[in-house]
């Protein structure tokens, strides 16, 4: 008799793991989900850690039956974090339904501080005494013990330096890495200088580095993803989190634009209110799945109402040959040999190299042979 209770406890405990862990696939996987005007993502690791970043109500439906069903489809019963960007209701609106669906178990981490009205108590209420406020440099590991674990850290929190009040500047932004796979995602981080907003991506973007997936900050609002921002991180993958008829008129042309300079291939929830989407630079896919198998030099991305696609992973290229002689400015007359520390003067988005000189150009008189 006892055999038999024991084993029914661990047949229990078997299926009770198989249905925490259900899923889980071995590859991480990010879903950009559709929430209409509004924000939400959701991380699970190989071996089925989850992690919620954001969580927001559609700014015109007012109601949270997209993230509940998304999430509710995918078997998620718990999540083991929460990870906050700032407190405006499209970000924060839906986690007290979120958290009562599947609630967390570890931390609830967002910029600390605080926040008028209704929607940010219903969010204190709901994480309760899991929140925690983050730091730059924090980090979160999932799968900690594995070969392959990944690890979130935070780059940018309530500023990052910059003197500001804008709930959109403050916003909390993370790096995904897995492997040599680099992902960020960053709330509504500004990119822009204005009586309303501060540039706060320009002194980030150091901190982040290459990327290979961005979340493009602010839903692509004229106010984000500037040059120096795009020219630091170097995305292949821009994703777009916009509503049908939103009244911000996003994803802004201006913002769209700098995307498709930077070779940025972007993904939208949703059409938006902006510019149209322009075909081949711009899918609009519903729920957008990213996965990375462990060890992997390549990622998928598949849109739930598009084809899926592939792309490498910048860091796990081959390895770079011999270094390029030389380097000029696109603006200039002039040429340098790469070694000068005139080069150092030419901004990223007009630097070019090469192991011949360019036509049309003089090597710069002050540039001596040695390169120094």
């Amino acid at each position: 008799m006892a055999t038999n209770r024991l084993l029914a406890v661990a047949v229990l405990a078997l299926a009770l793991a198989s249905l925490a862990l259900g899923q889980a696939n071995g590859k991480l996987q990010i879903h950009f989900m559709d929430v209409g005007q509004g924000d939400g993502a959701v991380l699970i690791s190989p071996q089925g850690q989850v992690v919620l970043f954001d969580a927001g109500k559609d700014l015109k439906r007012r109601d949270c039956v997209k993230p509940l069903s998304y999430l509710d489809q995918l078997g998620i019963t718990r999540l083991d974090y929460v990870v906050i960007s700032h407190y405006h209701y499209d970000h924060i609106g839906c986690i007290p339904d979120v958290l009562q669906q599947s609630p967390v178990q570890r931390d609830a981490l967002d910029r600390g501080h605080s926040y008028p009205g209704a929607t940010y108590q219903s969010y204190l209420t709901a994480v309760g005494g899991h929140r925690k406020t983050a730091a730059a440099g924090d980090t979160v590991q999932l799968d900690a013990g594995s070969p392959n674990p990944v690890v979130i850290t935070v780059v940018a929190v309530n500023g990052a330096g910059v003197s500001t009040t804008n709930e959109n500047d403050l916003s909390l932004a993370v790096t995904v890495a897995f492997g040599a796979f680099r992902a960020e995602i960053g709330g509504d981080l500004s990119g822009d200088n204005t009586a309303s907003y501060k540039d706060i991506e320009t002194g980030v973007a150091p901190q982040v580095g290459p990327i290979d997936v961005y979340k493009v900050h602010h839903h692509c609002s004229s106010h984000s993803t500037n040059d120096a921002w795009l020219a630091t991180t170097k995305p292949a993958v821009g994703i777009i989190s916009t509503g049908i008829g939103n009244d911000y008129g996003h994803p802004a042309p201006d913002c769209l634009a700098r995307l498709h300079v930077g070779g940025v291939k972007t993904y939208w929830t949703e059409i938006g209110n902006g510019v149209e989407p322009e075909a081949g630079l711009d899918v609009v896919g519903g729920n957008i799945v990213v996965e990375v198998a462990p060890g992997a030099s390549t990622y998928t991305v598949q849109p739930s109402q598009a084809p899926e696609d592939t792309y490498p992973i910048a860091a796990a290229g081959p390895p770079p040959g011999p270094a390029p002689k030389f380097a000029w400015s696109r603006n200039s007359s002039l040429y340098h040999f790469a070694t000068c520390s005139f080069v150092n003067n030419i901004s990223p988005q007009n630097l070019q190299k090469g192991d011949t000189p360019p036509e049309g150009k003089t090597l710069h008189q002050h540039c001596p042979l040695g390169g120094h």
